[in-house]
């Protein structure tokens, strides 16, 4: 039994770069030897093991043969005979295809060290045709080492519009490309990732919905929020667009209601200097802010964001007024159908109120 370190965290080292997470490799070994040594099997479709102290992932060597469509398509051959220039040679790019045995010496059959010299980021061989999910890996990959000044090799970028142009993304589950996405919205360039998409054909087969003026708001958005990143892209969006594209991505509740209120809303939100208090009530109420503050708390934050008007602590200040005023604040004579109405009234009066004296104040 033979262990290397693999992938992310070879690269990452090399690049001078955090190590997140460790993969290895274990070549001559079988099941069985795995779990005598307390290894507990994790890979459902693949033989992978999680380490009984450190916990990180042990993979036996495999090769993989392609036999069907999706991720699931594939044949693979885990035996001890596999090398691990055989393992390697299965992986996207050559800056990925890289190991470090327990020594330290590098494995490098395919030229990843030149590559990473070279600042490129280049396909192990013509099997990386075979899952069309690395379409997306590529454009990450490139937003992940942007400040580098990584480029996509020539040959490899044309591989990947002959995956785009014979129609391999539609064998991606929503659930993979999404996965994708979010990583990419973690990086420090999302919008080279979005970019880089748009230059070989992917944006309209993968979102269409996402314009060009929301992928250049991602450059100059003052968060490192996945979850703002992605609600961002539907600001000024029609929201069946945004119903579209959170449906195709079974994006979460949370996260499709918030995308659906910024599409909806954030054009009426940011005119607040010119709102009267009714209209800033109605809006309120509109938007459930009474009854779900955890919604829109988060709404109004990134309305802010998005457009850059300073107006979250104001919008909040009307709502913290406004729900000082509760049924027990109506008199005890009013009641049935009337006790909504007399809320409705006192809650646009707290409103007047804080906006005159927030008036004064800026006279003042």
């Amino acid at each position: 039994m033979k262990t290397y370190l693999v992938g992310g965290a070879v690269r990452n080292e090399l690049l001078g770069l955090p190590v997140i997470e460790r993969d290895y490799v274990v070549v001559g070994s079988t099941e069985k030897d795995m779990l005598d040594a307390g290894f507990t099997r994790v890979g459902r479709d693949f033989p992978v093991f999680l380490h009984p102290i450190t916990k990180e992932e042990y993979a036996l060597a495999r090769t993989e043969r392609k036999t069907g469509p999706g991720h699931q398509g594939f044949v693979c051959d885990a035996t001890p005979s596999v090398t691990l220039e055989e393992d390697l040679l299965r992986r996207d790019l050559t800056i990925n295809a890289i190991a470090k045995d327990t020594d330290g010496s590098l494995t490098d059959p395919f030229g990843g060290l030149q590559d990473l010299e070279k600042k490129v980021l280049r396909h192990v061989s013509d099997a990386f045709t075979e899952d069309p999910l690395r379409v997306l890996r590529v454009a990450r990959f490139k937003a992940t080492l942007n400040h580098l000044g990584f480029r996509v090799d020539s040959g490899t970028n044309q591989l990947l519009e002959y995956m785009v142009n014979e129609n391999l993304l539609d064998e991606l589950a929503p659930e993979r490309i999404f996965a994708e996405l979010v990583k990419a919205l973690k990086t420090d360039s999302p919008g080279v990732f979005f970019e880089y998409l748009v230059s070989i054909n992917a944006h309209n087969v993968l979102w269409p919905e996402i314009t060009m003026d929301a992928i250049a708001r991602l450059r100059t958005l003052k968060t490192t929020s996945h979850e703002i990143r992605f609600v961002s892209l539907a600001a000024y969006t029609d929201d069946q667009k945004v119903k579209a594209l959170c449906s195709r991505l079974k994006c979460s509740r949370n996260l499709t209601d918030l995308s659906l209120m910024l599409a909806r809303h954030l054009s009426v939100w940011r005119t607040l200097p010119e709102m009267s208090p009714t209209e800033i009530y109605d809006l309120l109420e509109l938007l459930d802010a009474f009854r779900r503050s955890e919604r829109f708390t988060p709404f109004n934050q990134i309305a802010e964001l998005v457009t850059m008007d300073k107006l979250a602590k104001r919008w909040q200040a009307f709502i913290n007024v406004a729900s000082d005023v509760t049924s027990k604040s109506i008199p005890a004579e009013i009641v049935g159908p009337a006790i909504g109405q007399a809320i409705r009234s006192a809650r646009i009066a707290a409103i007047t109120q804080s906006l005159e004296k927030s008036n004064r104040d800026t006279a003042g």
